[in-house]
């Protein structure tokens, strides 16, 4: 029944096939199973103001005015406004599909009040055909830039790989995948180097001449040693990147951004540190970190992430640990996010520019690879009828 209902959620079942998962998911006694299903499937938005869980929805009840509305139409409509109306959803399948999408969003813990018929959804999808005649295509490489002590940049993307440069005795190379690596010589005289990758870029994978690895998220740039000596090992960041340090007891290692200090044990952590989001959130995945900001200092374990706001520091115990790496794994993942936090990431990875006309007060779910173009990231939040997008050149505007 998984493989199953994998192709009920593509839109690849037979007739055949949907009605045998329809009658599935009608049963009260699979609420249970249908719920570990939508955890790699969910799709959906809802509103702020009107989250609804499932311990506060009668489910036998909405159970039985589904099969009673569908009882009357192929596909129906609820034109009765609430007070505090909850997301629109466009449903494009048989009245088997209406049925059994309405069911799975309750045991998901969300209702939508209202449905569109098919002839609606493809009236939408002709206008979005319009908007979307300018596409931008998914990053296929990185552009990362190398300044070197002496300040000279060397744009790395036309580099073959093999030895880039040699800078105090220390050669940097690029492997045949794109990875910058530090390859410490005898007697290496330490200069400091930076790495920026710019907007439009995927993560670029770096390797210190410890052995610590870094990828860095597009829009971050990381400053560090070319070699380690002395008592520590110290870098810094802006925007976003995933470390694994390599153990080194007698020289501690340090993450830092303008304030903020990640000292580390040996260990794998996330840090984001991106300016338009309203926190610094350092995650941690293995090991054990101190995260500090001023005389304010939080220790964390794995799974547990510092969101560190003015000077003060909270821990989140409950992070999801998926949603942070997603940058890394290749996918958007959205638990509960707002619009202009999903945009901000569209920005950076499409290197576009974002305009808002509207303010949409919505927070989404979703799972998206992240090699499809824009305009199909995009069409797949206008199903939900909360928002809708116009490409205009390199921009991308935001409408209700």
């Amino acid at each position: 029944m998984d493989k199953l209902f994998k192709k009920f959620i593509e839109t690849s079942c037979s007739p055949e096939e949907e009605e045998e998962v329809t009658q599935f998911i009608l049963d009260p006694s699979n609420d249970a199973t249908i719920k570990e299903w939508m955890k790699d499937y969910w799709d959906l938005p809802y509103s702020k103001k009107d989250k609804i869980h499932h311990r506060q929805i009668n489910i036998e009840k909405i159970r039985k005015n589904v099969l009673a509305a569908i009882s009357e139409s192929d596909v129906f409509e609820t034109t009765k406004k609430k007070k505090n109306p909850l997301p629109v959803v466009f449903m494009t399948r048989s009245w088997y599909s209406v049925a059994a999408a309405i069911l799975i969003l309750v045991c998901t813990g969300l209702l939508f009040n209202i449905i569109y018929s098919t002839q609606r959804a493809t009236d939408v999808s002709t206008k979005n055909t319009h908007r979307y005649t300018k596409d931008i295509a998914a990053p296929k490489g990185s552009f990362p830039i190398l300044t070197l002590a002496n300040g000279q940049k060397i744009a790395l993307k036309s580099i073959d790989a093999g030895v880039i440069t040699a800078e105090g005795n220390i050669k940097i190379n690029k492997t045949q995948n794109g990875s910058i690596v530090y390859e410490e010589q005898i007697n290496a005289i330490a200069t400091n180097n930076t790495i920026s990758l710019p907007k439009g870029s995927i993560p670029l994978r770096l390797v210190l001449a410890d052995g610590t690895a870094i990828w860095l998220n597009a829009a971050s740039s990381i400053t560090y040693p070319t070699a380690f000596t002395g008592s520590e090992r110290k870098v810094s960041i802006t925007g976003e990147a995933y470390f694994e340090v390599a153990h080194n007891a007698k020289m501690p290692f340090y993450v830092t951004h303008n304030d903020m200090t990640v000292r580390v044990y040996g260990t794998h952590f996330n840090v984001s540190t991106y300016q338009h989001e309203s926190s610094n959130k350092v995650t941690l995945l293995e090991g054990s970190v101190s995260v500090s900001m001023g005389y304010n200092q939080v220790k964390l374990k794995p799974g547990e992430q510092a969101d560190v706001t003015n000077g003060s520091i909270g821990i989140n115990k409950n992070v999801d640990i998926e949603e942070v790496m997603a940058w890394k794994n290749g996918r958007f993942y959205f638990n509960g996010t707002d619009l202009k936090t999903i945009m901000h990431q569209v920005e950076n990875y499409y290197n576009v520019q974002v305009e808002f006309k509207d303010d949409i007060n919505y927070e989404f779910y979703a799972k998206v690879d992240r090699q499809i173009n824009i305009s199909e990231f995009l069409k797949k939040l206008e199903l939900t009828n909360l928002v809708h997008f116009t490409i205009e050149g390199n921009k991308v505007i935001v409408r209700k």
